[in-house]
């Protein structure tokens, strides 16, 4: 196991590509397949604003995960938020993720 001194260290010289790639496997494979068919739709419609609901059955990951992969790849005006009750079995809950293309 990594000591504290260690991983600070490593935080320090992570590159970029490698602290992509940590990021990629915190996010769910169906979760980046929906993203990047969604970017690729909105792409080809010359829009830069990405807006899309997934239902549980796709996407369970953690909002700050998706959020930081999205930053790591480079996009803007980040927004994950996600509903999912504790309280009841019969709602499916559903993450709502909105990003931008930079300029």
């Amino acid at each position: 196991m990594l000591t504290a001194k260690e991983s600070s260290e490593m935080l320090k010289n992570m590159s970029a590509s490698e602290r992509l790639e940590a990021l990629k496997h915190k996010v769910g494979e169906k979760t980046r397949d929906a993203l990047d068919a969604k970017i690729r739709e909105t792409v080809a419609a010359y829009e830069k604003d990405i807006s899309i609901v997934l239902k549980s059955d796709i996407c369970t990951d953690k909002d700050k995960d998706i959020s930081g992969l999205l930053k790591a790849l480079g996009y803007t005006n980040i927004k994950v938020s996600s509903d999912f009750p504790s309280y009841g079995d019969n709602y499916e809950g559903t993450t709502t993720i909105k990003f931008s293309i930079p300029d």
